[in-house]
C-alpha cells in the first residue's frame, strides 16, 4: 500500500512558520491588553520624606482645633475624631459630615497592628463617602526609656 505523502531522502524543504505566527501574534495580544492593568496603580500617593537626622515624634493636631476628620484605624475597632464607630456606620456618618464641609481631607491613622485589608476597606468607604484627599498619618510610638528620659530633668 502506497502511502499518500512522500518523505524525500533530502528531508522537509520548506519550514512551517504559521504556528509560530499564531503563537506571536496571541502574545503580543496579551501584552497590549494587560500592559494598562500594569501600568495603572489604584492610589496617588504624595509624600515628602523626611529629614535625615531626624528623630522628633510627631503629634497629630487636634481634631477640635484643625476640624479635621480623623479615623483611627486600631486593633479594638475604628474611632472617627476619638469617638468609636462601627464599621457598617462609618460610610454613612462620613458621607453626612463630609457633605456640609468644604475641606474634604480624611486622615486615617492605622495602628502597626492592624491588617493592611482593614485599612485599605477604611481607605474605600472614605473616598465612596466624598472624601477629596486621603492622608495616612503614621504615629511613632514613643519608647518607654525616652518617656523616662524626659522627667529626669532638674527642677
Amino acid at each position: 500500500m502506497a502511502s499518500r505523502y512522500s518523505i524525500s531522502q533530502t528531508g522537509i524543504s520548506e519550514a512551517n512558520i504559521t504556528p509560530l505566527a499564531d503563537v506571536t501574534t496571541t502574545l503580543i495580544v496579551v501584552f497590549l491588553v494587560t500592559l494598562p492593568t500594569l501600568l495603572w496603580s489604584g492610589i496617588e500617593v504624595q509624600s515628602k520624606p523626611a529629614p535625615q537626622g531626624s528623630q522628633q515624634v510627631v503629634q497629630p493636631a487636634s481634631t477640635q482645633k484643625s476640624g479635621l476628620l480623623t479615623i483611627a484605624v486600631k486593633p479594638e475597632g475604628i474611632t472617627l475624631n476619638e469617638r468609636p464607630i462601627a464599621m457598617r456606620d462609618l460610610e454613612q456618618e462620613l458621607t453626612t459630615r463630609l457633605q456640609s464641609r468644604t475641606d474634604r481631607t480624611v486622615v486615617i491613622v492605622p495602628d502597626d497592628a492592624v491588617r493592611l485589608g482593614d485599612v485599605v476597606t477604611v481607605l474605600d468607604i472614605a473616598k465612596v463617602s466624598g472624601a477629596s484627599d486621603l492622608a495616612l498619618l503614621n504615629l511613632r510610638q514613643r519608647s518607654e526609656s525616652s518617656r523616662g528620659a524626659e522627667g529626669t530633668g532638674a527642677r
